[in-house]
């Protein structure tokens, strides 16, 4: 945790640094009509491609490339996201442009700080620390040399993008237009089933087990709440020139202490048990220690850029004999906070990116215009609660959600309930492992040994592995049409405001 802390800090500088480099070099240009500017030694500039090249190679050979934010053609000092990605046509000023390039000139800084870490052995002669500093100074020299040239801003708009999570060879071997209807008729069976569920009363619904309740220790004191207006303000306050918020420190402790969920669970065996993610020679979740993993995104919707937070959960196994069984299990739940600071969706996906639900407030409707045909509709089970502390029910073995409530009675009046410790999800990128480090996401941001058999039913609708546990920022939601959970338009194509 502190390691990672640690790196954060450190993109943090570089990124200060970035986002100010180009206005610095735009008012020196003002300042000296006339003269071009004094280009870098053309040594120093191949000398850093080349650094980069032997890098790359280096983590390609050794199979620790983090497979979060990708990577950008040509760009090799600079990574994105889908949410950045929506921005490259957007860039109306510097300033607009030097926080954009700011913000994945970060991401490069903590991914391959990762990498050199979970390397085993030095490159080019360097050793790991010294080679990130390295890095850094080359970053801070290719991005003034590129930044200056028309031609390479333009390319860089272009290779800009993140790759879709879904084969498109694979649908037409498929032959997808004649087994997506298949599908979606099963699909459509099992909302039926989901939406039967959380029509059944509270008290009416099975437990095979024991409710277990984990909660946070902000939960347990009493929670620590905030008012609407306090949140709107530091939303608004966090904002950047991209309009994105992006709160720090005791801020975002504080949102996501405020909107922390108490999780319910029908624990037949240790399978149902929240834990924490170690690496032994592979994944292994320690159900000695729950641990709820927390994560920001954004989300765009009309012209604002609104604030997620995502808290996740993993379970030892989804267990069975069935299609859906196999190693590693877990659940993320996101809150989407509106401009006026209330929350305006809740919704959540399992950590393969199967069962999508969404929960809407009173904030929002499901769009009237959405496609028909060869098309996965949106599951809204129910609507969602207005009070919090939110209860999310779990059930056994297939850790489905089944209901979504508010208990009026303290979390800490049950004797059977647990307390969780905090962890960033960004440290399951490298995780202590004997004598180093190892990331828990291998190639697609796939968790090798999750593998389900139902991928050998569902291949022909293009998601790799499906059932398989994956890394934030690879999850494809549906398997007929096209959606990614990370897509910074998602809710804006299946929600509308209400009036």
């Amino acid at each position: 945790m502190c390691e990672i802390k640690a790196l954060r800090s450190r993109g943090a500088a570089c990124l200060l640094l970035l986002v100010l480099l180009p206005v610095i070099l735009l008012q020196a240009g003002c300042a000296t009509v006339g003269k071009p500017p004094v280009p870098l030694a053309a040594d120093a500039l191949v000398g850093c491609q080349t650094l980069y090249r032997e890098v790359d190679a280096a983590v390609e050979r050794a199979g620790v490339r983090d497979h979060g934010p990708s990577l950008i053609s040509g760009f090799p000092y600079l990574r994105t996201t889908r949410l950045l990605s929506s921005f490259r046509d957007e860039l109306s000023d510097q300033q607009q442009w030097s926080t954009w390039v700011g913000h994945m000139a970060a991401l490069d800084v903590e991914a391959r700080a990762l990498e050199l870490r979970n390397l085993s052995a030095s490159v080019a002669g360097h050793s790991k620390d010294t080679l990130r500093d390295e890095l850094d100074r080359c970053r801070e020299r290719l991005l003034t040399a590129d930044l200056a040239q028309p031609e390479r801003r333009a390319a860089l708009v272009v290779a800009a993008h993140v790759p879709d999570d879904y084969v498109t060879w694979w649908r037409l071997a498929g032959l997808y237009p004649l087994t997506a209807p298949i599908v979606s008729a099963n699909i459509a069976a099992w909302h039926t089933e989901t939406r039967n569920t959380f029509a059944t009363p509270l008290a009416a619904l099975p437990v095979v087990g024991e409710l277990i309740r984990w909660v946070t220790p902000s939960i347990t004191s009493s929670g620590i709440t905030m008012k609407t207006a306090k949140v709107s303000e530091i939303l608004n306050r966090s904002r950047d020139m991209l309009g994105i918020p992006s709160p720090v420190t005791d801020d975002l402790d504080r949102l996501f202490d405020t909107y922390a969920p108490i999780w319910e669970v029908d624990v037949a065996d240790n399978d149902d048990r929240v834990g924490m993610l170690r690496w032994d020679n592979r994944p292994v979740v320690d159900v000695a220690q729950p641990t709820l993993y927390r994560k920001v995104s954004h989300t765009r919707f009309g012209d604002q850029v609104l604030l997620q937070l995502n808290y996740i959960v993993w379970f030892p196994a989804r267990p069975g004999n069935d299609l859906y069984a196999g190693r590693l299990d877990g659940i993320n739940w996101r809150v989407t906070l509106g401009p006026d600071g209330e929350p305006w969706l809740f919704d959540a996906i399992h950590n393969c990116g199967c069962y999508h639900e969404f929960f809407p407030s009173q904030h929002l409707r499901l769009r009237s215009d959405l496609p028909t045909s060869y098309f996965e509709s949106p599951l809204l089970p129910q609507q969602a609660p207005e009070q919090r502390p939110l209860v999310l029910r779990i059930a056994h073995h297939t850790h489905f959600i089944q209901r979504v409530y508010h208990d009026e009675s303290p979390p800490e009046s049950s004797a059977k309930t647990q307390t969780m410790a905090w962890e960033e999800y960004d440290t399951l990128r490298s995780l202590p492992a004997d004598g180093g480090h190892h990331s828990l996401f291998g190639e697609y941001g796939l968790i090798a040994g999750t593998e389900r058999s139902e991928r050998f039913i569902l291949w022909p609708m293009g998601i790799r592995s499906p059932g398989a546990m994956r890394q934030w920022g690879h999850h494809a939601t549906a398997f007929v049409g096209r959606r990614h959970f990370d897509d910074p338009f998602l809710i804006e194509s299946l929600f509308e405001s209400v009036p």
